[in-house]
């Protein structure tokens, strides 16, 4: 046998794919890749939502407590960095039993929900509103000494006041009791929240009327 031959033996018995047949490969490696970047996307959308909704109340735009706490707890963080100051705010919403007993628990949710919306639209993008309870409010206002927490409360609490919602053609009046602690290096998130609710009692004390209807 002649080198020739045996090179086309040799050749014949490697073989070689069809053009075709590699081109359908690559189409098929790359509808995989596709499909496994749309994987991905819906993937990070999904992983995004799911942090988004363990953050957030059930009920109302504000985020939740779980989301609070840990606010606090950076907020703490720059404090001992950086000095950065804030002011923990504690919201009790006045009279809730007697909206849900007087015009049903709808109503009630309907109130704090107008509540909410009204804090939320109050403060700046940089501060932080939470629902962390019931019927209980917080709010991080970002490098605010005592004096204009105190300021911005009087504010929130004339906002609140000052128009009632309407819920079912019925008036429903709105009020908070507020409270206001600051950031100290000494005192972890629950210390300083427990401080604000402290400060809140005093004006829960202050107020007149039957205490089922605060």
């Amino acid at each position: 046998m002649d080198s020739m031959g045996g090179a086309r033996i040799a050749v014949d018995q490697i073989g070689f794919a069809p053009v075709d047949s590699v081109e359908d490969q690559l189409r098929e490696m790359r509808r995989e890749r596709d499909a496994l970047r749309r994987e991905n996307r819906i993937l990070k959308i999904a992983v995004a939502e799911l942090e988004r909704v363990s953050e957030r109340d059930t009920l109302t735009p504000l985020f939740n407590r779980r989301y609070f706490l840990t606010a606090i707890h950076q907020r703490i963080a720059r404090f001992e960095r950086r000095a950065e100051t804030a002011a923990i705010v504690f919201a009790d919403v006045n009279q809730l039993k007697f909206i849900n007993d007087s015009f049903g628990h709808a109503a009630g949710d309907f109130a704090l929900l107008e509540i909410a919306n009204r804090l939320l639209g109050a403060i700046r993008s940089v501060d932080v509103a939470a629902r962390i309870g019931g019927d209980e409010f917080g709010l991080i206002l970002d490098q605010s000494s005592e004096s204009g927490a105190r300021t911005q409360v009087a504010r929130l609490s004339a906002l609140l006041s000052a128009t009632p919602a309407v819920y079912d053609g019925r008036e429903i009046s709105l009020s908070a009791c507020f409270g206001v602690a600051m950031l100290q290096s000494d005192m972890n998130e629950s210390d300083i929240l427990a401080a604000a609710d402290r400060d809140m009692y005093l004006c829960k004390l202050g107020q007149d009327g039957p205490a089922g209807h605060r």
